[in-house]
């Protein structure tokens, strides 16, 4: 995932943002970015896609299970070591990051390009009106 921080405002032209405005316009670019990522998930998932992806988003456990149970012996993948690593330790949360991954390598395997192509259309749109951001900031 990119970072939607201080130095995305830098790269897009934007570091110049009034202090008191960059909060809000970072948070405006995160949503665009998931909202775009959303939409553009959508058009290549089923609805009953869609649907068991959004169980896994909101934490359902009877869904999870299903998943860790299918997966297997879990705790000895790669992408599980990592995200444990990286968390500093297992917890729920970290398996459910782990079952989300697992659900998007299987049903959704051009996740990663959708991503870097939603990304590149925003910064590409901020950077064409950086000047007009900042004049109205």
């Amino acid at each position: 995932m990119y970072n939607i921080d201080d130095s995305f405002l830098e790269s897009v032209g934007l570091g110049g943002l009034p202090a008191e405005q960059k909060g809000g316009f970072l948070q405006y670019a995160q949503d665009q970015l998931e909202i775009r990522i959303g939409e553009k998930m959508s058009n290549n998932l089923s609805e009953a896609q869609l649907n068991e992806f959004e169980k896994i988003i909101d934490n359902d456990q009877e869904t999870i299970n299903r998943w860790l149970g299918d997966l297997g012996d879990y705790r000895n993948h790669e992408v599980y070591r990592k995200l444990v690593e990286t968390a500093g330790g297992e917890s729920p949360e970290v398996t459910n990051d782990f079952v989300t991954a697992a659900w998007l390598g299987k049903n959704c395997p051009q996740y990663q390009q959708i991503i870097d192509d939603s990304m590149n259309e925003i910064r590409a749109e901020i950077t064409a009106n950086k000047d007009q951001i900042l004049a109205n900031a």
